[in-house]
């Protein structure tokens, strides 16, 4: 998965962005709108996308803080 075209668009259509709109990888995820349900939806999203799974037990509010963070968590897990 390509950090600057998928992710994006996954973290973009789940936090109702528009595509347009440049994301801040450092802005608190929640300062976009990130909720709970909107978490679940962004994880499941990006475990379809990038054919991975995260444990339960690294699913946590520090792993959503920001995109930056979601990211490196992700990368963990793809490489």
């Amino acid at each position: 998965m390509q950090r600057s075209t998928d992710f994006e668009k996954i973290l973009q259509t789940n936090l109702g962005l528009p595509a347009d709109r440049s994301l801040d990888y450092d802005t608190l995820l929640a300062d976009y709108g990130m909720d709970s349900l909107t978490a679940v939806n962004t994880v499941v999203d990006l475990e379809q996308r990038s054919a991975v799974t995260f444990p339960d037990d690294r699913i946590m509010f520090a792993m959503l803080h920001s995109a930056h963070t979601l990211w490196n968590a992700l990368s963990e897990l793809i490489a």
